[in-house]
């Protein structure tokens, strides 16, 4: 795994500023790895809407994260963009129980629909793939011929890297 420092960094200073963050990007650039990082999986506060299980405890939203203390990962919430009025609600009480991370591709309705219901509680985070200065000077030429997305970078092999970005696109 790349060590994101930046990244990581970026994300904790949103979470001491804001009841809510978004962390936005295109699908594959590594969201759910640096996530993971602030929450495990297994944990009860982490929510993956692509999991049939996760779901399944999200039949009843308000039940389920209300409860909640520190933080919150809800990963591909664009899925259930019903949840918005209900971070809302959560992101207001007082004293503040839980905050939230919340994972998703940045597109053009799911920021419409997150800033509408949490304006004034939502700072966004955009995450690309991997910087040259996640990497260091001596991987620039691997860098650059296999770009940044995470599973191109580290693939076996050129060829590997290769197929996977077509494929991709």
């Amino acid at each position: 795994m790349i060590d994101r420092k930046a990244d990581v960094a970026r994300v904790r200073a949103a979470l001491r500023r804001s009841r809510v963050v978004a962390l936005l990007g295109p699908r594959q650039c590594g969201k759910t790895t640096l996530a993971r990082q602030f929450v495990s999986p297994d944990s009860l506060n982490y929510f993956d809407l692509e999991e049939p299980q996760s779901l399944a405890r999200l039949t009843e939203p308000d039940t389920t994260l209300r409860p909640l203390k520190k933080l919150v990962v809800i990963d591909e919430i664009q899925r259930r963009p019903d949840l918005f009025p209900l971070l809302r609600v959560l992101a207001d009480r007082m004293p503040l129980p839980a905050r939230f991370l919340i994972l998703g591709s940045a597109s053009p309705d799911l920021l419409r629909q997150s800033s509408e219901s949490l304006a004034g509680r939502l700072e966004t985070v955009s995450l690309e793939g991997f910087r040259l200065s996640d990497l260091g000077a001596a991987a620039q030429s691997r860098h650059w011929l296999r770009g940044g997305f995470p599973l191109a970078y580290t693939a076996r092999t050129e060829a590997d890297s290769l197929t996977w970005r077509w494929q991709f696109l």
